[in-house]
């Protein structure tokens, strides 16, 4: 059986990065947590969650946790912050890129993720010092959603829709990192336009979406 550990940030008195309105990282990856556990039940990959509430856990019994499981490869999700409040972006860790499916994975997290919220696509970037990546035995990365300093990517966090659409991307690409094929039905995508100025593919997916295509966004 194939293995995966979701590791979800931060936790009981730990509440990670906050939005100026109080929206507390645990809580948001938390909710992506949930959501990507209900999509992932009926999938041949015995996947555990490192928390599954909200509780603290520490970086340390994250580490020993997926390792004691033998994960092959280990997903930690987070909402990022700066001091700037105008920064906005979704990002991935990695502590190499030496495994090409697992940088494919996550390419495909960064360039999906930043077409949900319509944010920039901030790339794959390597670190030998966060503590998960440089612990764990198997190919991990340390996925980053968005800036949840930025009052506008705080209000997007609080949108279901675009949680679950978080969630679906993670899934998606989960399946395509571990090669599991499903029997779920084929969806054929409809692309209306492509556009040089950034402000007319806005006006034509806010154009969509008002004619009740809800699930419109722009791919970079």
């Amino acid at each position: 059986m194939k293995k995966l550990v979701v590791d979800l940030g931060h936790g009981g008195h730990d509440p990670g990065a906050v939005g100026k309105g109080g929206t507390k990282e645990s809580e948001v990856v938390l909710k992506i947590g949930k959501y990507l556990e209900s999509m992932l039940k009926e999938v041949d990959l015995d996947v555990r969650f490192t928390r599954m509430s909200d509780k603290y856990v520490s970086l340390g019994d994250r580490v020993e946790f997926a390792n004691n499981f033998g994960a092959d490869y280990f997903l930690s999700i987070h909402i990022n912050s700066a001091s700037d409040s105008s920064v906005r972006g979704v990002e991935v860790w990695q502590y190499n890129n030496d495994d090409k499916n697992l940088n494919e994975f996550c390419s495909s997290l960064c360039n999906e993720i930043s077409g949900i919220f319509n944010i920039r696509n901030r790339g794959m970037k390597l670190s030998k010092s966060l503590y998960v990546l440089k612990n764990t035995s198997m190919k991990a990365a340390l996925l980053e959603v968005d800036f949840i300093s930025n009052s506008f990517c705080e209000k997007d966090l609080n949108n279901e829709n675009n949680l679950k659409a978080v969630a679906r991307v993670i899934k998606d690409n989960v399946l395509k990192l571990y090669n599991i094929k499903t029997s779920e039905p084929i969806l054929y995508k409809v692309c209306i336009g492509a556009y040089m100025d950034k402000s007319n593919a806005i006006s034509c997916m806010n154009t969509a979406k008002s004619k009740g295509f809800s699930d419109a966004y722009i791919i970079f």
